[in-house]
């Protein structure tokens, strides 16, 4: 792994300062592109057909259940520009 990939991973695990607005809205920030890629991997890998479609669309129905939870927090910490 690269020095700028630990350093980003050091980086999105550090505690936030819940208190701090703006640090908080900086961390969801940072966090925004990395929801926006699992979504589209997610939707990707879990869209195919296979033998076991239906347990595949139920992961799927949940995974980006979750992943719209998450989405909705990010944006109240840090609302998504115009």
């Amino acid at each position: 792994m690269s020095r700028s990939r630990v350093r980003d991973r050091a980086r999105l695990q550090a505690p936030v300062e819940t208190t701090d607005p703006a640090a908080l809205a900086a961390y969801a920030g940072a966090l925004r592109p990395l929801v926006t890629a699992l979504r589209a991997g997610i939707e990707d890998a879990t869209a195919r057909p296979s033998q076991r479609q239906r347990a595949r669309l139920a992961l799927r129905k949940d995974m980006l259940r979750q992943i719209r939870t998450l989405e909705a927090r990010l944006d109240v910490a840090d609302p998504p520009a115009p």
